[in-house]
């Protein structure tokens, strides 16, 4: 019973502590009861792209498996400094070893049965509205989902308490190791001197970091850009924890060894102040500016593909249907194609088709294309594709009335397009770029963007494709479109390859890109949850470390107003440097996104600046709110030694 008297007590006196631990393991047990409730619904495996949905879940529930491990872990750890002295306290007067580990392990019970009962039932409540958004998203309306998925609850009851089983294994080998006295005395972090090698530890940071900016800036749309995006990020983690944990300290006593700038009674206390809170909270920084840094990315990356999945599709479909082939359509395919859509009461029109190169794969080196061949011969070199037409066809095709020499070429591509001197096929002419060309797609469905050129001659050793393209109108919803598009393409005989669909390959993208962004929404939502607890928790930890500034300054002669003034003024500096860090990482990450992206066949340059500049205002409102409440703890922490010196 004394046991249940102590826990109660010590949650009441540090409520300001316990209160946001316990709301933000409660939601993360929602977002991952979520996560698990959608991954086995049955009916979603159903669907063309239930496979892939169900993959992205997998992955993205494991990263949430990650985040709610080092969050626990990271928070434990502070909790642990709050209840130290109490512990030690109980020890002095007479509780054993094994007392203060009954009382741990107590603690951690309840812990966890508040976390799991309003965390499930939360996320039941909540699990039916997430599901209809992702139906949303997906572009469907009939998915049934069960209010209760067992298996769903049983794997979130174990996994929560396999977690906290491991935060209190790490609390009970803490009290086994250490003394009454260790316990009951703070921990006091002193300057410290540092040798040669820290000094290298802060520059290689910095070096890191300009490693990585390099790479982003220079990935290509090749096959190998996914794993340098990957090597930058490796780059950049480490890089940062570097920088905010010893590159800026190495700044700020360069800073003081400038005695003209440095012994000035602003900079005097400004940069003594920041030393010392960068060497404490370097690693807490470093830790929301990577937080901060993935919700950008994430949110930028999976809002912008969904944004975009109208330019997409007219990529890989200018119009409903596009069929390719190395021969005309017979007659016995075109009467095929009308009998087909005479069952489906649909009426064709707008037929088109003209011929053109099968496409070349390559790379372009100093404005010369080098054709590897075909999409079989490619390697790590291969970045792109180029597409013959004949002036005729073109004129033809898009109306135009274009006259071109010998040595003349237009060229279009939905990301860059060629002007200038050009050598295609070791003929050289003089490129001008198209501003518009409106049966631009991709043939293959490669990753590669194709270029578009138009000559008066192509080589005769070229192997051509024969395009035909047109509409339909068809009375009816997606799934009716989509049921002729697939019946066409039976009774056709054509494969994935040959055979393409707007509606279908619109329901495919949709499926894919909206699972994406349902994902990125509940990953950012778990990394926006963590992120605003440690920053809960700097700020307090920063609140007890000033209590004693505070009094030392005014000791020595500072008003309160300059002692407020200055210590807010290092405060909201620290704490706006990991969100100009973020920003910083998502501008350089920008232009490997649009690498990979391009590879998607996404080439919406205008709309990526657009979603990249909202996510990056809204984060910033976002911390700014963060900063505002949790300033208001900050002060009521900070603000009792000064009325004790006061009085």
């Amino acid at each position: 019973m004394l046991y249940f008297k102590l826990i109660n007590s010590s949650f009441k006196r540090n409520m300001r502590s316990y209160g946001p631990y316990l709301m933000a393991t409660v939601m993360l047990v929602v977002i991952n009861y979520i996560f698990l409730a959608t991954e086995a619904n049955t009916s979603l495996k159903k669907l063309n792209t239930g496979a892939t949905t169900s993959a992205m879940l997998d992955l993205g529930f494991h990263f949430i498996l990650l985040v709610t491990l080092a969050f626990l872990i990271y928070v434990n750890r502070f909790l642990w400094q709050q209840r130290s002295r109490e512990m030690g306290l109980y020890s002095m007067l007479g509780m054993t070893s094994r007392n203060l580990q009954l009382l741990t392990i107590i603690e951690k019970c309840y812990l966890i049965v508040i976390s799991l009962v309003a965390g499930l039932v939360l996320g039941i409540i909540f699990e039916k509205l997430a599901f209809l958004g992702l139906g949303y998203l997906l572009n469907i309306k009939h998915i049934s989902q069960p209010w209760f998925v067992p298996a769903a609850i049983g794997k979130t009851v174990l996994l929560t308490i396999c977690f906290f089983a491991l935060i209190a294994l790490i609390d009970l080998f803490k009290l086994h190791c250490l003394t009454p006295n260790q316990l009951w005395q703070q921990e006091s972090v002193h300057s410290r001197r540092h040798g040669v090698i820290y000094t290298l530890a802060g520059f290689l940071g910095f070096v890191l970091l300009i490693w990585a900016y390099y790479i982003t800036l220079t990935i290509k749309p090749q096959i190998s850009a996914i794993s340098h995006f990957l090597l930058a990020v490796v780059l950049l983690v480490i890089g940062t924890y570097l920088v905010f944990i010893i590159g800026s300290i190495i700044l700020l006593k360069l800073l003081r060894k400038n005695k003209r700038f440095y012994y000035k009674p602003r900079h005097f206390i400004a940069i003594s102040g920041m030393i010392q809170r960068m060497e404490q909270n370097g690693a807490s920084l470093a830790t929301i500016c990577l937080l901060c840094s993935s919700i950008l990315v994430i949110l930028f990356t999976s809002i912008t593909l969904y944004a975009g999945i109208g330019s997409t599709v007219k990529s890989y479909a200018p119009e409903d249907v596009v069929i390719t082939s190395n021969q005309r359509l017979t007659q016995a395919q075109k009467n095929t194609i009308n009998s087909t859509a005479h069952q489906h009461q649909a009426r064709i029109n707008h037929y088109l088709t003209y011929t053109m190169s099968t496409p070349q794969y390559g790379y372009w080196c100093d404005n010369k294309f080098v054709s590897q061949g075909s999409l079989q011969s490619m390697d790590n070199k291969t970045s792109s594709s180029i597409i013959l037409l004949t002036t005729k066809e073109y004129n033809r095709i898009a109306k135009q009335n274009v006259h071109l020499a010998d040595n003349e070429a237009l060229t279009y591509a939905n990301n860059k397009g060629r002007s200038g001197a050009v050598t295609i096929n070791n003929h050289k002419y003089q490129a001008k770029s198209l501003k518009h060309f409106e049966q631009y797609f991709n043939p293959d469905h490669s990753i590669y963007t194709p270029t578009f050129i138009v000559l008066n001659k192509l080589p005769q050793s070229l192997p051509m494709t024969t395009v035909t393209t047109f509409n339909y109108q068809l009375k009816g919803n997606q799934k009716q479109r989509i049921k002729f598009e697939n019946d066409l393409q039976m009774k056709l005989r054509m494969n994935n390859l040959n055979f393409t669909g707007k509606a279908t390959i619109t329901s495919l993208i949709n499926g894919l890109y909206g699972g994406l962004i349902f994902i990125g929404i509940l990953i950012s939502i778990a990394l926006t949850i963590t992120t605003t607890i440690v920053i809960y928790f700097k700020q307090i930890s920063e609140g007890y470390a000033d209590q004693n500034r505070f009094k030392t300054m005014k000791q020595v002669g500072l008003s309160e107003k300059e002692t407020v003034k200055s210590i807010h003024s290092q405060v909201l500096m620290v704490f706006l440097l990991p969100v100009i860090g973020a920003i910083i990482n998502l501008g350089f990450a920008t232009p490997a996104i649009r690498q990979i992206m391009v590879q998607l066949n996404f080439y919406n340059l205008k709309l990526m600046v657009t979603v990249g500049i909202i996510v990056a205002v809204g984060l910033i409102v976002l911390y700014l709110v963060l900063y505002a409440l949790t300033t208001r703890v900050y002060r009521q922490i900070v603000d009792e030694p000064i009325k004790e010196v006061e009085n």
